[in-house]
């Protein structure tokens, strides 16, 4: 039985674990907190997951809150201008629908389950020595550790990342006692993108005490119209500067927001870091290497969504590599070769992200506008965020955006 050690237990970090177990592998996980100090520890953000990354969790068995948190089944992307006008709306329905779970209460759950599943759970600090001393004892170590530490022995590629500073400055906040329209069920996914200031985006948020709220992220392009949190501290701080923002930059949302609280005193997060792609694997000495999944080599920022997306396909994908790869050694030429076919699909992601963050293109602005009054199209790109190849290479390319406009006004045409 092969052995694999797995540094870090985040989403990438516990997928890829127990796919490994489900396969017959001997896994360790090795976490600097337990399970509990996860669990009752501060917020971490409000991951979302669409239709393609819930269904590789049903496939390994960690679809577990199927039946109590509240789905997203409608997608909302709104534009305005920075003096508070209003300018159009995309709405359409998801083709299938999406969730996000309080990471606090998933990781918690699933170091259980890993542990109940045969997987051996190390509470212990992580350092470069501890990574040699693993090669030793393991047949493949992979670090998951995010933007921590160990990340950062991972040299960055220069020519696959594309930022070398924050985009956005980011201040999430967990919410509640907000208004819905038609006072239904609060069950979409809503970006509000302020030109020339920043993102608004929200979306229903199971909470780790069985709680069903939503949280609000706030894109912020540093130095624009949203930049005013950096002397908030707190989080009744934070979501008075965030109220303010509403009211005079999107004043059409801000009476559904205007009662808003926060859930715990403690619900939020402010920051920010530099979203970057890494080489895929170190070399700690002339014989010991170990490689990267998740956000430790892929770190994108969440403007559209893609972080958890991403770090629960890479899992799965480098999991179903390891099981191919048999009882051969995991040498450096297969440590890329199973990064560079996973860059196949997340090229597409990193780009997609990259659109998003940049002022938008002639061809963008009018396949957005085309899709305030063409269904088809609305829904072609509510969907890519599930699967961001799909909107290549319209969406990236002017050529291309023409040619496909051409081809979904065709379908949309009225018969006579």
């Amino acid at each position: 039985m092969r052995k694999v050690a797995i540094m870090g237990a985040g989403q990438s970090g516990l997928h890829l674990g127990l796919r490994l177990l489900q396969a017959g592998y001997e896994v360790s996980i090795l976490s600097e907190k337990t399970a509990e100090e996860i669990f009752n520890g501060p917020p971490t953000g409000g991951t979302y997951l669409f239709h393609d990354s819930l269904h590789l969790e049903q496939q390994t068995g960690l679809e577990l809150w199927k039946d109590t948190a509240l789905y997203c089944s409608s997608f909302g992307l709104n534009f305005g201008t920075p003096d508070g006008q209003f300018a159009f709306t995309i709405n359409t329905k998801l083709k299938q629908p999406g969730v996000s779970i309080d990471q606090r209460l998933k990781f918690y759950e699933w170091i259980k389950l890993f542990e109940e599943r045969g997987g051996h759970f190390i509470v212990s600090p992580s350092t470069p020595a501890d990574l040699l001393a693993c090669t030793e004892l393991f047949d493949l170590v992979v670090v998951s550790s995010g933007k921590g530490p160990l990340a950062k022995l991972f040299e960055r590629d220069a020519e696959k990342s594309t930022w070398e500073k924050p985009a956005r400055k980011l201040v999430q906040l967990h919410i509640n006692n907000f208004e819905h329209p038609g006072k239904t069920k609060f069950t979409t996914l809503n970006i509000s993108v302020i030109m020339g200031a920043g993102e608004i985006i929200t979306a229903p948020f199971y909470q780790k005490d069985d709680i069903q709220c939503s949280w609000i992220l706030m894109e912020i392009i540093p130095g624009g119209p949203m930049d005013v949190f950096d002397e908030a501290k707190t989080g009744h701080q934070l979501l008075h500067c965030c109220k303010q923002i509403l009211k005079n930059l999107v004043p059409w949302q801000y009476p559904l927001y205007a009662t808003a609280e926060l859930i715990e005193d403690d619900a939020f997060l402010k920051g920010s870091f530099v979203p970057t792609v890494r080489k895929p694997y170190i070399k700690l000495n002339s014989t010991a290497t170990v490689m990267g999944v998740g956000d430790t080599v892929i770190l994108n920022d969440p403007i559209v969504g893609q972080g958890g997306n991403n770090a629960t396909k890479m899992a799965h994908s480098y999991a179903e590599k390891i099981i191919a790869h048999g009882d051969k050694p995991f040498d450096e030429a297969w440590m890329q070769q199973t990064f560079d076919e996973f860059w196949q699909y997340s090229r597409y992601v990193n780009r997609f992200s990259d659109i998003f963050l940049s002022p938008p293109a002639t061809h963008v602005r009018t396949i957005l506008q085309a899709a305030t009054e063409n269904p088809t199209i609305a829904t072609d790109l509510a969907n890519g965020f599930n699967h961001p190849p799909s909107l290549f290479p319209w969406i990236d390319d002017a050529q291309a955006a023409q040619a496909y406009l051409t081809s979904r006004a065709e379908v949309f045409a009225p018969t006579t």
